[in-house]
């Protein structure tokens, strides 16, 4: 409740791991909490089939290319509405609120070269980042957003996402080491699962009602 008290406006925690998601501590003090969609999973993979290479280092390689915008335009089409993606995320009451990274594939940039591709599939991601922000900014929720995850890392990503007159941090300027927060967070919910107190909510996993989230089970 130190948020309603003290008047702090949200936080917002932008996870660009394989898979995008979400997590905002509203005013109240409540959480909510959703998977957006892909992150780093479908350029990864596209970096990994099309060179030697296990990722795009800082963006270089889509820095690189070229945006194909037919190819982009209809890829982000057919992602909003075959996810039936809507724009109010606070209490999200969307239809899906998980992604695998199976549920995504790289076959509509096939056929484009490795800069290409990766330049493509760098701005769908941005794309699908920013809508969140035109989301937040439709219903005149003014948070704070930072970003956390390995994609955090790539700076070409982090700069589209800066120029589009939207502001985020990195979780590393608060003195956080970004590279430990997944692990970190794991190690909290394992202690709160310990003490059976509640790890998912109907607002972030879309649970019927808080739960400890499994069984401790003694060998």
């Amino acid at each position: 409740m130190l948020q309603k008290i003290f008047n702090i406006k949200p936080v917002s925690f932008i996870n660009i791991g394989g898979i995008l998601n979400i997590t905002t501590i509203w005013n109240d003090g409540k959480l909510s909490a959703t998977d957006i969609g892909p992150g780093m999973c479908l350029i990864d993979k596209w970096i990994r089939n099309n060179s030697k290479k296990k990722y795009d280092n800082n963006g270089d390689i889509a820095k690189s290319g070229r945006i194909n915008k037919v190819i982009l335009n209809q890829a982000l089409d057919n992602f909003f509405s075959n996810t039936n993606y809507e724009i109010d995320i606070k209490r999200s009451s969307r239809f899906i609120k998980s992604f695998d990274v199976n549920d995504f594939d790289i076959s509509f940039v096939r056929g484009l070269s490795l800069e290409d591709g990766a330049a493509t599939l760098t701005e769908y991601s941005a794309q699908i980042i920013l809508s969140t922000f035109i989301a937040n900014k439709k219903l005149n929720i003014q948070e704070e957003s930072i970003l956390c995850g390995g994609g955090r890392k790539n700076k070409f990503l982090f700069d589209k996402i800066n120029s589009s007159n939207i502001k985020v941090k990195l979780i590393d300027d608060y003195g956080i080491n970004g590279d430990f927060v997944e692990s970190q967070a794991f190690a909290y919910l394992a202690i709160r699962s310990y003490l059976n107190l509640p790890i998912s909510f109907p607002d972030t996993t879309g649970v019927s009602k808080a739960c400890i989230g499994g069984k401790i089970i003694k060998i």
